[in-house]
């Protein structure tokens, strides 16, 4: 298999209210502002809940979107009462965000939905490359995979190639909290299953 690419050339830093602004919690569909994170790649989604009066029952929120592959995903979350939950799922988009089973207790609870820092650019065991710096970068650039940091490439390194040529496990996620303009070299993100 040969090698991909993703640029990444925005923050990576975590945009807690991405998908759903504050608004009260129910049961049916939240409007969705945004579609996808603001990097490319994909994320993980969170949901914030803050109590009114009284802990209402949180109930669940279903997430339906497509993954960095444009497979349709979805994922069930359960908030936590005045916490962030945070899902396991990958998504690159999001298409409906619906509450169930939410029960008010005195006042109206209110949600966040948003994605939690990093771009994850593949989501399944790999190989990095490199990373070209396309410009001077303004702040940290860290480099992870499921089993911790590979590198972490210090603010103002250079424009250049850096290699690397090193498996990851689980997924390649670059964190960064500027709009660095990196680009991963890196192979794709494999199928879950294949057919025969």
């Amino acid at each position: 298999m040969g090698y991909g690419y993703t640029n990444v050339s925005a923050t990576t830093a975590a945009v807690a209210n991405r998908f759903v602004a504050s608004t009260n919690m129910i049961v049916g569909t939240y409007t969705v502002a945004n579609p996808s994170p603001v990097w490319a790649g994909a994320c993980l989604v969170t949901v914030t809940h803050t109590t009114a009066t009284g802990t209402d029952t949180l109930g669940t929120i279903a997430i339906v979107g497509t993954d960095i592959n444009n497979r349709a995903l979805t994922e069930t979350i359960t908030p936590v009462a005045d916490a962030v939950a945070t899902g396991t799922k990958f998504f690159r988009t999001i298409t409906t965000i619906t509450g169930a089973g939410w029960v008010i207790n005195g006042g109206n609870d209110t949600i966040v939905v948003g994605c939690a820092a990093g771009a994850y650019v593949a989501t399944s065991a790999g190989t990095l490359r490199a990373l070209v710096v396309n410009t001077t970068a303004a702040a940290t650039v860290v480099l992870s995979d499921q089993k911790g940091t590979i590198a972490t490439l210090k603010a103002s390194i250079a424009e250049n190639t850096y290699y690397y040529d090193v498996d990851y496990a689980g997924y390649l996620k670059i964190a960064t909290t500027s709009t660095n303009d990196v680009t991963a070299i890196h192979t794709a993100t494999l199928p879950t299953s294949y057919s025969l």
